[in-house]
């Protein structure tokens, strides 16, 4: 299996699909616009895109009158792409390199949603995936305002995924949703098929919470990765 949290393989990729190639991991902006509409309420929200590879998304958000949207990648060939695609046509919206498991760069409290599209899928294939995973949910915590929002659409179903959201280092409220592939033909089918949403929102201790226990939760994930 490729080493999904490899900015290398992701450059060959894109360097190979060409700069007008798109693909949208899991589900569209059409797709999740009735479930976006409950967290997304105000056209001025800051919004940053994790992982956004070369997928439409942002482009329909942007189109759909949300202008104030960062998009970042730890492809270079990705957002160099994405920056000629758009430069034209969505001045507004930025591009930028950067690796979710240090956006240093980013202020705290400084993001009103955070949306990420089957990226912590692609980390949990990686090498020393748990580490990779608490390193992005720390990250985007911390720049997420209180009452902001993780919003991440994933392929993994629940006993696989949420007690991810759940580590002594963050502090969220989670809720869950399923959407369901209704063309399948059978209830194994649509199971099997379907894509879930994790969405956590930022509790007003969560900096207090996480300087206290992000130190030791990462020792131990780093000891378990080890083993």
């Amino acid at each position: 299996m490729p080493n999904y949290g490899d900015p290398i393989y992701w450059d060959d990729r894109y360097k190979n699909a060409g700069k007008n190639a798109t693909f949208d991991w899991l589900e569209s902006y059409a797709s999740l616009k009735t479930l976006l509409k409950e967290f997304m309420t105000d056209l001025n929200m800051r919004i940053l895109i994790l992982g956004c590879g070369n997928a439409e998304f942002s482009e329909d958000l942007y189109d759909a009158g949300f202008k104030n949207i960062v998009n970042v990648d730890i492809s270079s060939v990705c957002i160099d792409q994405m920056n000629e695609r758009n430069n034209e046509l969505r001045p507004e919206m930025r591009f930028q390199v950067m690796d979710i498991c240090d956006m240093s760069e980013f202020e705290s409290n400084s993001f009103d949603i955070a949306i990420d599209k089957s990226t912590i899928d692609a980390l949990l294939c990686g090498d020393d995936s748990f580490v990779k995973v608490a390193e992005m949910l720390k990250e985007s915590q911390r720049v997420l305002k209180t009452g902001g929002v993780y919003f991440a659409v994933s392929y993994g179903k629940p006993e696989s995924r949420s007690f991810h959201f759940v580590q002594p280092f963050l502090s969220w409220e989670n809720r869950e949703f399923v959407l369901y592939d209704t063309s399948c033909e059978t209830e194994e089918e649509k199971t099997e098929k379907s894509h879930y949403i994790y969405v956590s929102t930022k509790n007003a201790d969560a900096d207090r919470i996480c300087a206290m226990n992000w130190e030791v939760c990462l020792e131990q994930l780093r000891l378990e990765c080890e083993t």
